[in-house]
Protein backbone atom coordinates (compact mmCIF):
# COMPACT_ATOMS: atom_id res chain seq x y z
CA UNK A 1 0.00 0.00 0.00
CA UNK A 2 2.81 2.44 0.78
CA UNK A 3 4.44 1.84 -2.62
CA UNK A 4 1.23 2.81 -4.43
CA UNK A 5 0.62 5.88 -2.28
CA UNK A 6 4.22 7.01 -2.85
CA UNK A 7 3.84 6.48 -6.60
CA UNK A 8 0.57 8.41 -6.60
CA UNK A 9 2.09 11.34 -4.67
CA UNK A 10 5.08 11.42 -7.04
CA UNK A 11 2.84 11.10 -10.09
CA UNK A 12 0.55 14.05 -9.27
CA UNK A 13 3.15 16.77 -10.05
CA UNK A 14 4.15 14.94 -13.24
CA UNK A 15 0.51 14.69 -14.31
CA UNK A 16 -0.02 18.38 -13.53
CA UNK A 17 2.96 19.29 -15.75
CA UNK A 18 1.70 17.10 -18.58
CA UNK A 19 -1.74 18.66 -18.41
CA UNK A 20 -0.27 22.15 -18.83
CA UNK A 21 1.71 21.28 -21.99
CA UNK A 22 -1.16 21.89 -24.44
CA UNK A 23 -1.75 25.28 -22.85
CA UNK A 24 1.91 26.24 -23.26
CA UNK A 25 1.84 25.17 -26.91
CA UNK A 26 -0.90 27.74 -27.58
CA UNK A 27 1.03 30.65 -26.08
CA UNK A 28 2.63 33.24 -28.41
CA UNK A 29 6.31 32.68 -29.18
CA UNK A 30 8.43 30.29 -31.18
CA UNK A 31 11.81 29.92 -32.86
CA UNK A 32 13.61 31.13 -35.95
CA UNK A 33 16.54 28.92 -36.95
CA UNK A 34 18.90 29.06 -39.87
CA UNK A 35 22.02 30.71 -41.14
CA UNK A 36 23.40 34.10 -42.03
CA UNK A 37 26.22 33.39 -44.46
CA UNK A 38 28.02 30.49 -42.81
CA UNK A 39 26.99 31.54 -39.30
CA UNK A 40 24.22 29.44 -37.71
CA UNK A 41 21.59 31.36 -35.74
CA UNK A 42 18.80 30.25 -33.41
CA UNK A 43 16.60 33.11 -32.32
CA UNK A 44 13.68 33.19 -29.89
CA UNK A 45 10.55 35.10 -30.92
CA UNK A 46 9.62 37.95 -28.57
CA UNK A 47 5.82 37.50 -28.23
CA UNK A 48 5.27 41.01 -26.86
CA UNK A 49 6.89 42.53 -29.98
CA UNK A 50 5.25 40.26 -32.56
CA UNK A 51 1.74 39.92 -33.94
CA UNK A 52 -0.44 39.16 -36.96
CA UNK A 53 -3.71 40.25 -38.52
CA UNK A 54 -5.75 38.31 -41.06
CA UNK A 55 -8.71 39.97 -42.80
CA UNK A 56 -10.29 37.70 -45.38
CA UNK A 57 -7.39 36.59 -47.58
CA UNK A 58 -5.16 39.51 -46.61
CA UNK A 59 -2.47 38.84 -44.00
CA UNK A 60 -0.11 41.15 -42.15
CA UNK A 61 2.47 39.72 -39.74
CA UNK A 62 5.51 41.06 -37.95
CA UNK A 63 7.86 39.16 -35.70
CA UNK A 64 10.96 40.10 -33.77
CA UNK A 65 13.35 37.36 -32.68
CA UNK A 66 16.61 37.60 -30.74
CA UNK A 67 19.67 35.53 -29.95
CA UNK A 68 21.40 36.86 -26.86
CA UNK A 69 24.34 34.41 -26.66
CA UNK A 70 27.10 33.60 -29.12
CA UNK A 71 30.22 35.08 -30.66
CA UNK A 72 28.38 37.97 -32.32
CA UNK A 73 26.61 39.03 -29.13
CA UNK A 74 22.97 39.98 -29.27
CA UNK A 75 21.45 39.50 -32.72
CA UNK A 76 17.96 40.70 -33.66
CA UNK A 77 15.92 39.53 -36.61
CA UNK A 78 12.78 41.34 -37.73
CA UNK A 79 10.51 39.83 -40.37
CA UNK A 80 7.39 41.45 -41.79
CA UNK A 81 5.05 39.74 -44.23
CA UNK A 82 1.93 41.16 -45.86
CA UNK A 83 -0.29 40.53 -48.82
CA UNK A 84 -2.84 38.09 -50.16
CA UNK A 85 -2.72 34.51 -48.88
CA UNK A 86 -1.55 31.89 -49.73
CA UNK A 87 1.45 33.79 -51.17
CA UNK A 88 1.85 37.28 -49.66
CA UNK A 89 3.76 39.45 -52.13
CA UNK A 90 5.57 41.77 -49.72
CA UNK A 91 8.17 40.97 -47.09
CA UNK A 92 11.09 42.63 -45.36
CA UNK A 93 13.89 41.09 -43.32
CA UNK A 94 16.30 43.04 -41.12
CA UNK A 95 19.14 41.44 -39.16
CA UNK A 96 20.96 43.61 -36.61
CA UNK A 97 24.16 42.74 -34.76
CA UNK A 98 24.05 44.79 -31.56
CA UNK A 99 27.78 44.65 -30.77
CA UNK A 100 28.83 45.91 -34.17
CA UNK A 101 26.95 49.06 -35.13
CA UNK A 102 26.68 49.48 -38.86
CA UNK A 103 26.24 45.76 -39.47
CA UNK A 104 22.55 45.91 -40.28
CA UNK A 105 21.48 43.62 -43.10
CA UNK A 106 18.25 43.88 -45.07
CA UNK A 107 16.36 42.02 -47.75
CA UNK A 108 12.89 42.14 -49.30
CA UNK A 109 10.70 40.35 -51.84
CA UNK A 110 13.22 41.17 -54.60
CA UNK A 111 16.07 39.27 -52.91
CA UNK A 112 14.20 36.71 -50.76
CA UNK A 113 11.87 33.78 -51.39
CA UNK A 114 9.18 32.98 -48.83
CA UNK A 115 7.56 29.57 -48.58
CA UNK A 116 4.64 29.48 -46.14
CA UNK A 117 3.64 26.13 -44.71
CA UNK A 118 1.06 27.60 -42.34
CA UNK A 119 -0.57 30.97 -41.71
CA UNK A 120 -3.65 30.05 -39.70
CA UNK A 121 -5.66 31.98 -37.09
CA UNK A 122 -7.36 30.30 -34.13
CA UNK A 123 -8.41 31.37 -30.64
CA UNK A 124 -6.51 34.67 -30.73
CA UNK A 125 -3.27 33.05 -31.97
CA UNK A 126 -1.94 32.93 -35.54
CA UNK A 127 0.24 29.93 -36.36
CA UNK A 128 2.97 31.04 -38.76
CA UNK A 129 5.39 28.49 -40.15
CA UNK A 130 7.64 28.61 -43.17
CA UNK A 131 11.05 29.13 -44.74
CA UNK A 132 12.83 32.20 -46.02
CA UNK A 133 15.82 31.93 -48.37
CA UNK A 134 17.80 34.36 -50.46
CA UNK A 135 20.22 37.23 -50.02
CA UNK A 136 20.53 40.19 -47.66
CA UNK A 137 22.69 43.26 -48.19
CA UNK A 138 24.41 45.58 -45.77
CA UNK A 139 27.13 45.56 -43.21
CA UNK A 140 29.98 48.03 -42.98
CA UNK A 141 31.18 47.20 -46.53
CA UNK A 142 27.75 46.98 -48.22
CA UNK A 143 28.17 43.27 -48.94
CA UNK A 144 25.65 40.60 -49.90
CA UNK A 145 25.29 37.37 -47.91
CA UNK A 146 23.05 34.33 -48.30
CA UNK A 147 20.42 33.59 -45.66
CA UNK A 148 18.18 30.64 -44.91
CA UNK A 149 15.72 30.77 -42.03
CA UNK A 150 12.92 28.48 -40.93
CA UNK A 151 10.35 29.79 -38.51
CA UNK A 152 7.74 28.03 -36.41
CA UNK A 153 5.85 30.66 -34.45
CA UNK A 154 2.62 31.48 -32.73
CA UNK A 155 1.75 35.16 -32.91
CA UNK A 156 -0.92 37.07 -31.05
CA UNK A 157 -3.80 37.89 -33.39
CA UNK A 158 -4.22 41.66 -33.49
CA UNK A 159 -7.41 43.56 -34.32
Amino acid sequence: MTIFSTMRRAGIPVLACLLTLPVLADEPGGLVTGSFGDQPLELTVAPELSGATIIGNYADASLLAAQMEGDQGPVNLELTINGELPAPGEMALTITFSRDMGRNWTGDQDSLTLTLEEFTPGDGIVALKGTLTGQVSGGPSSETRPVTFSFDTRLEELD
